[in-house]
């Protein structure tokens, strides 16, 4: 092809009707002459056995950009090779014979033939759910001291160390004195857990209340559209990712227990009540779920502003790809569970355990990712001047079906001889 641009007027390329590998970049101005028996003084024998260009998977055989002129190819089958479906490296290629882009392009006596594309790859799945929530802190043993702490606030980061917004605390629990024990205080984000236990007078204290379970996420959409048309080929559309469960609620703090001193009790120095233990915190939210990828597309011609002409051309498309399927949200954590009381030492009567915080809240599912778009079936696909109606046959195979999601799928390819895209 170098050569050709330099030899000035002829500007003509013979190839013998053999297989070459490899790209092929043909600029307008040059033509392309196959179907030559090169063993037999360059007979022509491309009635019945062609020049045959392919490439590796995925790569275009022939592209025709550039130049001066039109592009001029006779007796060539064009093979794009169909995508291996084992080859996991492999997933959402697409099979394109030939591109042609801001040239003039005459073809005679030629085949675009492209293979099956690959499907889509599926959205990537968690290993592991979302952090969960570790265990409240215990309370203070009664006879400790004059009164005795609850147990401290126990957080559960699930954001960044700077965003306190979306951690989970559980609530402080109750401390204990000699006269009373105190309440516990409700969990987090913000004062919005399980409610603190009720501190000890006379009678026993009340353990946390549980926090509230995190809210699912919301699932993807599935792809929708056609996809877009490059200098490179043919991008298909993935799904959206799912939104992240929210954020479980921490569990209150349990109340404190009421202290004493005197017989069988508390020495009157450190007559503290047992304190209460702090809440559970909830469990992070789920991450949103990963979308499908789209699946390749088997086009035998893709034309970008092309001007196309046509005698005794035949374009031949294999199946498109599945779309991949939308992958499930992360579950979320698991709530932690409530710090236990503080206890009563052995020998003293009278006085009753501090009490337990309530347990975290479950973080929410992620949701579901959406499926992404079926890979099309197609014999030209242009963007900008229509492909002529008149010297040439098409055969398409099957279009690819929408991965899914959690509610839809993906839409499926298009079959078409010929299908325009946007700009």
């Amino acid at each position: 092809m170098a050569r050709a641009q330099q030899e000035g007027a002829a500007r003509r390329v013979y190839a013998c009707a053999e297989t070459f590998e490899g790209q092929v970049e043909l600029p307008g101005g040059i033509a392309l002459f196959g179907g030559l028996d090169c063993s037999n003084a360059w007979s022509w024998i491309g009635e019945t056995d062609k020049t045959t260009l392919t490439a590796p998977e995925g790569e275009i055989p022939l592209v025709m950009r550039g130049g001066d002129g039109a592009a001029r190819v006779e007796d060539v089958h064009v093979t794009a090779r169909a995508i291996d479906p084992s080859n996991e490296t492999a997933r959402g290629l697409s099979s394109i014979a030939a591109l042609a882009e801001s040239v003039a392009v005459e073809m005679a006596r030629c085949t675009l033939e492209a293979g099956d594309a690959a499907d889509g790859r599926d959205g990537e799945q968690y290993a592991e759910p979302a952090l969960a929530g570790e265990q409240g802190n215990p309370g203070i043993e009664a006879c400790s001291g004059a009164r005795t702490f609850g147990g401290d606030v126990k957080r559960n980061e699930c954001g960044t160390p700077d965003d306190l917004s979306d951690d989970s605390t559980g609530g402080l629990g109750g401390n204990g004195t000699p006269t009373e024990g105190g309440a516990g205080s409700p969990g987090g984000p913000e004062g919005t857990g399980g409610l603190g236990g009720l501190g000890a007078t006379t009678l026993e204290c009340t353990a946390g209340t549980a926090g509230d379970d995190g809210l699912p996420g919301e699932p993807g959409p599935s792809a929708t559209g056609l996809g877009t048309l490059s200098s490179s080929g043919y991008a298909g559309l993935s799904g959206t990712a799912g939104s992240p469960g929210t954020t479980a609620k921490g569990g209150g703090g349990g109340g404190g227990a009421k202290g004493g001193s005197g017989a069988n009790q508390c020495a009157p120095e450190s007559a503290g009540g047992a304190s209460g233990g702090s809440g559970g915190p909830g469990g992070c939210g789920g991450k949103g779920g990963n979308p499908g990828a789209p699946g390749g597309a088997s086009i035998a011609l893709v034309s970008l502003d092309a001007e196309l002409t046509f005698d005794d051309v035949s374009l031949k498309a294999g199946r498109g790809g599945r779309g991949g399927n939308g992958a499930p949200g992360q579950d979320g954590g698991n709530g932690g569970l409530g710090g236990p009381g503080g206890t009563v030492p052995a020998g003293i009567e009278g006085l009753n355990p501090g009490c337990s915080g309530g347990p975290g809240g479950k973080g929410g599912n992620g949701g579901n990712g959406g499926g992404g778009l079926g890979g099309h079936s197609l014999g030209i696909a242009y963007r900008g001047k229509p492909p002529p109606s008149s010297g040439l046959s098409v055969e398409t195979g099957e279009a690819g079906p929408g991965g899914t999601g959690a509610d839809d799928s993906g839409a499926a390819g298009v079959k078409a001889d010929t299908l325009e895209f946007a700009p």
